[in-house]
């Protein structure tokens, strides 16, 4: 297990300018908005606005504090998403407005390559198995990961761990991130 400490990451602005984003993890390691395979991060979304256009990646987003949001989509969708509600999978390159339903947001996104990788975002605890890459993310509070072979880490919020095992347990709800190469 690799320990993604919350408290390492510096925020730097989105791609559009319109709020601050820490990355989480990425492949390859280093990889620009432009080059990655994947890519985990957290965003503050403190007003309403557009969300950055990501040409051929697919996105999931999850809240993980604040009331949620409302996002609108170029084709006419409509979709709100609320803290402790499933992650909302959707195009990366089509446009999306958000609306705050209830003050500043703190956000889980998780964007795949088409084409090369797909991914998986939901909420876990108990025993779970992945056949995959994964990258686990404590939403707040604290949660005890155990792997098959006994190995123990404490996740507090907003913390992650990229799992050598395909085996855990959590002993608190953990967002889930499966990364299957295409």
């Amino acid at each position: 297990m690799r320990l993604l400490k919350a408290s390492e990451r510096a925020a730097r602005p989105w791609k559009n300018g319109g709020g601050v984003t820490f990355d989480v993890a990425s492949f390859p390691e280093n990889a620009t908005l432009d080059s990655f395979a994947w890519r985990i991060s957290i965003a503050e979304v403190a007003t309403d606005g557009p969300f950055s256009r990501f040409e051929g990646i697919d996105r999931s987003t999850a809240i993980l504090a604040g009331e949620g949001f409302r996002l609108t989509f170029g084709d006419g969708r409509v979709e709100n998403l609320r803290l402790d509600a499933p992650a909302f999978a959707y195009p990366g390159d089509i446009a999306t407005d958000c609306i705050l339903l209830g003050g500043p947001v703190r956000d889980l996104n998780v964007m795949t390559r088409r084409g090369v990788y797909r991914h998986r975002l939901r909420l876990v605890s108990g025993d779970c198995v992945v056949e995959c890459e994964a990258v686990l993310v404590c939403p707040r509070g604290a949660a005890r990961i155990t792997t098959a072979g006994r190995a123990t880490i404490t996740l507090h919020e907003n913390d992650a761990v990229v799992l050598s095992s395909q085996r855990f347990h959590g002993d608190e709800p953990v967002w889930l991130v499966e990364l299957i190469p295409v």
